[in-house]
This record gives structure tokens, sequence and C-alpha cells, in this order.
């Protein structure tokens, strides 16, 4: 390079130096950390202060030892204050973890109870949130969160994010299938949770630092979705998905066992084919007299002939807990396949809290209905009046998809249905479908949610920790009236600048009388 450009690019290089030192101190400012991002940031600095220097020696050492030094000693020792200034900015914002929260209802700070289990860390945590630039917004919404966290870790908690597209190894690693999900680190266990709010990243901490046997088992022997397979209608990813958050699957054929095992957290009847007989179902009884919990799904059977045929599940529900399966295939207008149920209506209960306005789809599903004697029981998925069972598979296999009054149950129709019982405390929840959670539709809207949500409610799993809900503070903005309009236009863009401008023009007028 030609010596004269290369002099006058000199300080070219000392102002991109003197730029990355600042960037760099902000970043460590605004994120608290001295970083892979700092660390660059100061090696970058550096090596263009001293391509600068390389590219005029000359400039330097005038600067250094001649006149321009002794005249330009206060610049310098101004400079160094800045610099000594952001060092010592930077030091303190990275090493001390108070804030301040000046809001009125405290919404930047965690609940006693999620500070509490954080000071309760024994070792190091770290949150790992996997998030595709898709959902980029997600990722920024959450990240304050995650802030608040680390802050009051006490240095034990540290949170990253990772595309997963870009890093799948990490992906498989802890059983990552969904985007927008959090990965808790603790030790050699993980928990992945889809739902990245305060209450579900507490919990997980809180499961972690207590880990306990959570055994889940599904019954066999009767035609039952297939948890080992990946074919659309297996249930491998509901397997997958209760093993990332550390439940252990097992199955459980009451033929060749007398009693449910009693590691049991739940016992789920996921879509038999054929009948379930009494002294199976003497077992379950049996199971949940003793507190136990079950989830039944049961797919549609378009004839009356579910209990002549020697099953012995149907008459239990109806008969203690008051659950009615009706016989029917559930027609829906608002979907584009008719005889795929959409459900966006949930009732208040743990399990439905965390799905919001999310819509729940049933491929094929028949519609539950609760007797007088089913005080227990809530319906928790309800259908649109846009809906109705069909109940006459003479009509149905015409090919017609009409409403019949004399036949047909009419809708709002319910899917989903979930009790307790008062004495015993056993947990029931049945499902007119089980198709919704295969392998095909697992991820379709909050299906996979759905599902797992009532298995943790089953297991007892679904409020491990009360946290203390913050109460917004309502806030109105009360639009200013026309004459304020006004005022604040005669001010802001008349009044002030022409008082501007008015005094620059009697200071020129005043230094040229002067001149």
């Amino acid at each position: 390079m030609n010596p004269a450009r290369r002099t006058r690019l000199a300080p070219y290089a000392y102002a991109l130096a003197a730029l990355t030192v600042s960037a760099t101190a902000g970043w460590a400012i605004v994120n608290r950390q001295f970083d892979t991002y700092v660390q660059v940031g100061l090696g970058i600095a550096f090596a263009l202060a001293a391509a600068g220097a390389l590219m005029d020696p000359a400039r330097l050492r005038a600067a250094l030892g001649g006149r321009q030094a002794r005249y330009g000693s206060n610049a310098v020792l101004v400079s160094l204050a800045f610099a000594g200034i952001l060092a010592v900015l930077t030091y303190l914002a990275i090493t001390n973890t108070k804030q301040l929260d000046l809001t009125e209802d405290k919404q930047y700070t965690l609940t006693t109870e999620t500070q509490l289990v954080l000071s309760g860390l024994k070792g190091p945590v770290e949150v790992i949130g996997f998030y595709t630039p898709d959902a980029s917004a997600s990722r920024d919404a959450i990240r304050p969160l995650l802030d608040q966290y680390r802050l009051s870790g006490g240095g034990k908690l540290s949170y990253r994010f990772v595309d997963p597209r870009s890093d799948p190894v990490s992906a498989d690693r802890y059983g990552v299938t969904r985007d927008a999900s959090v990965v808790v680190v603790m030790g050699e266990a993980s928990e992945v949770t889809s739902f990245a709010t305060e209450k579900d990243i507490t919990e997980a901490l809180v499961r972690l630092a207590n880990p306990e046997a959570r055994k889940v088992y599904f019954l066999v022997g009767h035609g039952e979705r297939d948890l080992q397979s990946a074919e659309a209608a297996g249930f491998g990813q509901v397997r997958s998905a209760l093993e990332s958050k550390n439940y252990e699957v097992a199955s459980l054929n009451l033929v060749s066992q007398a009693s449910v095992p009693e590691d049991a957290r739940a016992v789920v009847v996921a879509g038999p084919t054929i009948a379930i007989p009494q002294a199976e179902m003497d077992r379950l009884t049996a199971y949940l007299g003793q507190g136990g919990s079950l989830v039944v799904l049961l797919d549609p059977v378009l004839t009356q002939t579910d209990a002549l045929n020697g099953d012995a599940l149907l008459p239990y529900l109806t008969e203690a807990w008051g659950v009615e399966v009706r016989p029917d295939l559930i027609v829906d207008l608002r979907s584009d396949q008719p005889l795929a149920a959409v459900a966006d209506q949930y009732a208040s209960h743990p399990i439905s809290e965390r799905l919001g306005n999310l819509v729940s789809y049933f491929p094929g599903a028949r519609s539950l209905g609760l007797t007088e004697t089913a005080q227990a029981m809530v319906a928790l998925v309800i259908t649109g009046s846009d809906s109705w069972g069909k109940a006459d598979p003479e009509t149905l296999a015409g090919g017609s998809l009409d409403f019949v009054p004399e036949t047909d149950n009419a809708g709002p129709l319910t899917i989903v249905v979930v009790g307790e019982q008062a004495t015993q405390k056993a947990r029931l929840a049945v499902f007119g479908d089980s198709d919704f959670a295969s392998n095909a539709d697992f991820f379709s809207y909050a299906n996979g949610d759905l599902l797992i949500n009532t298995i943790d409610w089953a297991s007892r799993q679904e409020s491990l920790i009360s946290l203390t809900p913050k109460q917004s503070t309502p806030r109105f903005v009360t639009p200013p009236t026309a004459q304020a309009v006004g005022l604040i236009f005669l001010l802001a863009v008349i009044v002030i600048p022409g008082v501007v401008v008015a005094a620059g023009v009697y200071v020129w007028l005043s230094r040229r009388r002067r001149a």
C-alpha cells in the first residue's frame, strides 16, 4: 500500500477502535456479561489500534514525545478518564446482580416463591431456548424473563438460545421436537417445556431439584395405540414428549399382571379397538379406589353394541362417574374437513389454563355426555354450535352428514371430560378421540399439549408450586382535547423553534454591529 495512503488511513483505524470499545462496553452493560461478544469486541478494538499505530508510527512517536504530546496531554487524560469510567461502569454492571423494578405492580420481578427456589439451587443450572428465526418474536419476548432468572440465580443459573435448524444435534440430545421449546438442564437431568412462563420454568426447577420416580403405564392387549411406533397412527411422539419431561413410560398388561403396579402415577387407555373384559376392569377399579388416575381415549364406534360385546369400560364410566360415551361421530362445519371436530372452548381448569386461545383438532371424534350423577366431572373441551353428533350409522353410510333431530346429538358437544372423586381422590379424564394425539396430529394446534397437560394433571404434577399471581394495575390513556392538541402544536412547532431562531438572529446581528 502507498505510504501516504496508509498514513491517511491511520486516524480511521483509531476512530473505529474507539467506536468498537464504546459498542462493546454498551453491550456488556446491557447484558451484564463478560461473554464471548465482549472478548471479541475488545480484541478487535486492540487490533484496530495496533493497525493504526503500524500505519503511521511517526505520528504516534510525535504524539507521545513531541510538543504535540505536551499540549495534548489534557485530551489524553480526558480520553483515559472516559475509558476508565466506561470500564468501571462495565465492571459494576457485570458484577452487580441487583435491579430496581419501579413498576407499580412489579411486573419485572420474579415471585417470592421462584426466588426461594433459586436461592436453594445446589449447583449450576442452564436454561436453553430452542428458537428458529421464525420464532424470533417469541424468543425476544422470553429474554426479559430469563434475564430475571439469571440475575436472581446468584450466579448459578445461565441461559442461551439455540437454533435447532443449525444445531440439530443439541435438539436431539434434549428431545426437542418443536419450535419455541425451553429446556431446563440441571446436572445430567433435563426437562423440556413448551410453555416458557415463570410457572413452567420454576416447576421444572422444582422437579429437577427433587427427582422422584414418575411412572405412567399404557394399557395394552386391546389394540391400543403403539407407543413405539413412528407411523402416522402410532403414539411415539406421546412417549417422547413424556420422556422429555422425565416420565418413565411403560406398558401394562392386566392379563399377566394381577394388579396395577404401586408406582403408577397414572394409567392411560389409548384407543382400544376390542372390549376390555370385566376381570381387567376390576383391577383398574381397584387401582382407582386407592386414589389412582385413569386417562381414557376412545374412538367413535357407530353401533350400540359396545357394552353388549363384553366391554366393561363403558358401563363403569357411566355407573361410577356419570360419563356417557355416545355412539356417534361429530360433524363440525367450522372445520375444512367436516368429520374433524374443532374446539376452542375450554373450561377453567389446570389442564387448560396454559392453552389460552389455542385450538384443539380432533379428526374423527365421538361426543361425551354427563349424567345427573356426574357431580365430580367437568366438561373440559367443547365444540362450537355448528357441530352435531351423527348417531345414525345408516344415514352416515349413505354419505349424508345432515343433522337429523330425531337421532343426532345437537351441538355444542363435549369431547373431553375430567374430574376427581371427593373421597378416594381418584382422577379420571375421558377423551372422545385418540387420533388427535397420534404422530400425524400430535403437533397440530394444541393437540399434544392438551394430552400431556392431562397426563400431568392425572399424575398430580400440574401444580408443584403455587406462584403468587401478579395483579396488573389498570392504566388508561385519556386522549388530549382539541385545545390541548392546538397548544402542543403551538409550543412545539412555532413558539420554541421561533425563540431559538430569534435568539440566533439577535446574536448574529449583535456580532455584525460589533464588527
